[in-house]
């Protein structure tokens, strides 16, 4: 079968590359454990999680909630709801129960058969908006009943918190936290049969810090999505290559690693998508020179800018100030000679961006966000910030250099 070439798509289980130890390692922790999967965008995160979907091991039921663009509590559980009962052993699970709120049961004896109906979520959030804490819980709780273990893979926890905070205020947003940890440790600290993955692409961290509650997933094993190994980047790209009529060698995929770094997946995708509009004779004898071309002229240029303008946007999350104090250590770290820039240099740059409101703890929390978002990374050994990406470092310096940013003079 062609290996389909897949920019801003979800991969297929079959599709996945270099994830089989993940995918074994998430399983066996979800024995014991809830998951927080942490990733950057394009990853490759949402892949993972569609393979616990679509491949369940025997005795897991996993039900899947996209919360992008939920923005409060009782919306959440509404979706909760409506998830719980699509599935057909966890409806019925839900008709038998007794102990859930009566408003709950009435709900469910009028609409049960209306549920896709606009009516059904008016009616429902009329009925529970303001129990939306005791609703939400009891369905959980419910799900002890059902056979299989239900696993609850909740995507963009991070923005929709977010989102809570800017509709209803951070106390809100730490009321849903303080509800969810409740939820899951109402049994003096014994793991629930249920089990809970969540996701998101941005620092959860730098948010439940800014809510004061750091101490809310704490129960949660941490599983990272990295880069694969060079060898399964290899036979991607060959696969890859095989499909777009592309005549590749070592000495490609070498260029590649370089122009890359760590194997990311979607930038090989991207690579790749650019590549296979190439003419069929430059395809078919394909060199170093002309995939580097390809690279600084396509993928860095205009025509592929909207595959990356997200790592810009995204720096809106840590406010005006950080947002300006983040873009202007960025910046210096993509124009440095050395693409390394110690951090006493980057505390300075800090200091010169946010004047009078610098202080050393905002600027090693702003650090912190920077490598958990997975911008910068730090070289313990030497002391020196680098982008994890060189095709980062690539793409912030064509398109935010610091001469460019610089502010005109005025004409006297």
């Amino acid at each position: 079968m062609a290996t389909r070439n897949i920019v801003g798509n979800v991969p297929e289980p079959h599709e996945l590359y270099g994830r089989e130890g993940l995918i074994d390692h998430l399983w066996r922790q979800l024995h014991a454990n809830n998951v927080l999967l942490m990733a950057p965008r394009r990853f490759g995160k949402t892949g993972v999680m569609r393979h616990v979907l679509q491949k369940p091991r025997d005795g897991y039921l996993p039900v899947y909630l996209d919360l992008e663009d939920i923005d409060s509590p009782s919306e959440f559980v509404w979706r909760l709801t409506r998830e719980l009962l699509a599935q057909d052993v966890l409806r019925s699970v839900l008709s038998n129960a007794r102990r859930l709120p009566k408003a709950l049961r009435g709900w469910f004896a009028d609409t049960f058969d209306e549920i896709e109906f606009d009516g059904a979520k008016v009616k429902f959030k009329e009925e529970v908006e303001e129990g939306w804490r005791e609703t939400g819980g009891r369905l959980l709780v419910e799900m002890e009943k059902a056979a299989p273990t239900v696993i609850f893979v909740l995507d963009e926890l991070p923005t929709m918190l977010d989102n809570i905070r800017r509709k209803g205020g951070d106390e809100e947003a730490r009321e849903f936290l303080a509800w969810f940890r409740n939820v899951r440790l109402q049994q003096k600290d014994r793991l629930r049969r249920y089990r809970f993955i969540l996701a998101g692409s941005t620092s959860i961290d730098a948010i439940l810090r800014r809510l004061n509650s750091l101490d809310k997933l704490n129960d949660f094993e941490r599983l990272y999505v990295e880069p694969i190994s060079q060898n399964d980047a290899q036979r991607l790209a060959s696969d890859l290559a095989a499909s777009l009529d592309v005549a590749w060698s070592g000495e490609l995929s070498e260029r590649m690693a370089e122009l890359i770094g760590p194997a990311v997946p979607y930038f090989i995708h991207l690579l790749f998508s650019q590549v296979a509009q190439s003419p069929a004779e430059q395809r078919r004898s394909l060199t170093e020179d002309q995939l580097s071309q390809v690279y600084n002229r396509r993928v860095l240029g205009p025509s592929c800018k909207h595959y990356f303008d997200h790592y810009r946007g995204r720096l809106r999350r840590y406010g005006p100030r950080g947002e300006r104090a983040a873009l202007a250590m960025l910046r210096a770290v993509a124009e440095s000679e050395h693409a390394r820039v110690p951090a006493s240099e980057l505390y300075d740059v800090y200091r010169k961006t946010r004047k009078k409101g610098a202080c050393e703890q905002e600027f090693n929390e702003l650090m912190a966000d920077l490598e958990c978002d997975w911008y910068l990374v730090l070289d313990v050994h030497t002391n020196e910030y680098a982008f994890m990406l060189p095709v980062m470092k690539d793409w912030w310096s064509r398109w935010y250099p610091m001469a460019r940013l610089k502010k005109p003079k005025r004409s006297k």
